[in-house]
């Protein structure tokens, strides 16, 4: 099976793009051509069919749907750009998905058609009582990104294709550079949080496509799981704890309400059958990558020197 990923080369789509050929998928990956994602493109040592191109161009996307039995659109413009970029957010995340939902409805409209929206569209939810839901709980996204994803959700929904539309949670990588140290202060300590491991996510949006006929025209959260709900305060603890580092002075988190909650997940785990990881996997994972990274000392040095000597110092720079 002919399998197209749009935004193939980001951190999670590289993940997904080694599920589908890991499962006998042949996948060819619709990207822009930039130094950055040719050097991305490596990690999949040349299993994948390569299209560069812009989604927002409607040749482009016309010339990478050719011959393709299948389409997972994960294409888009991100936090922090989509707020810094609200029109560039529009122009890709709205513009770009029409480009090729009415490229697909060209064409019959009845491939497998499976979009990678975001939690971002039920917007901050504090005060919320029980965990979220697409069927109960209403979306009011706020800031660029999740206004952007739910405008794409709408339009998908009245083209009248097939579609299934998951609405990812955040996903934590196992690099963890200086831009994911910015975004760190984004979220209030106090935030509810419910983690889901990357490899669980790309399990979802495989089973998607695999299982088309029963997900079709349902919207389903991607998400951990009622075991997988803690506090963002406890996340960030034990990710900085395994490098012997302190979480940082409270005062530097913002107190703003995020759009990150706890989700019922058990309809989209019924029909997908994905959540098999847990955050402490992660942590033995990301552990693991930091030793391949830095070196088999570079653990016991954080843990036994830096933290107990430098921590509090450190993060106070962060």
């Amino acid at each position: 099976m002919n399998v197209l990923i749009t935004g193939g080369v980001g951190r999670l789509g590289i993940t997904v793009c080694k599920a589908f050929l890991q499962d006998g998928f042949h996948v060819r990956v619709f990207d822009l051509d930039t130094a950055r994602n040719r050097k991305s493109i490596k990690e999949l040592k040349g299993k994948a069919e390569i299209a560069w191109g812009d989604i927002t161009q409607p040749d482009s996307v016309r010339e990478a749907l050719e011959g393709m039995d299948a389409v997972v659109h994960m294409a888009g413009i991100l936090p922090p750009v989509a707020y810094e970029k609200p029109e560039l957010a529009a122009k890709v995340n709205v513009g770009g998905t029409k480009i090729i939902v009415d490229l697909i409805k060209e064409n019959g409209g009845n491939i497998p058609f499976v979009f990678t929206s975001s939690v971002a569209v039920f917007g901050p939810t504090p005060d919320a009582n029980e965990p979220l839901s697409p069927d109960k709980t209403e979306p009011h996204p706020r800031g660029a990104y999740g206004e952007t994803k739910l405008q794409a959700e709408n339009l998908i929904k009245e083209a009248g294709i097939d579609y299934a539309i998951l609405r990812l949670t955040a996903t934590m990588y196992f690099a963890f550079g200086i831009s994911d140290i910015k975004r760190m202060f984004t979220v209030p300590l106090n935030n509810r949080i419910e983690y889901c491991h990357p490899h669980d996510t790309a399990s979802a949006i495989l089973s998607a496509v695999k299982n088309f006929d029963t997900v079709k025209g349902n919207t389903l959260v991607v998400s951990g799981g009622p075991k997988q709900r803690i506090l963002y305060r406890d996340m960030i603890k034990a990710m900085l704890g395994v490098m012997g580092l302190p979480i940082p002075p409270a005062h530097k988190f913002t107190k703003e309400p995020y759009y990150l909650d706890w989700y019922d997940t058990n309809k989209s785990q019924e029909l997908l059958n994905f959540q098999r990881r847990t955050f402490a996997d992660f942590l033995k994972d990301y552990s693991k990558q930091l030793t391949k990274q830095y070196g088999s000392a570079f653990l016991p040095f954080m843990r036994n020197f830096v933290g107990p000597v430098f921590g509090k110092l450190a993060v106070q720079f962060m």
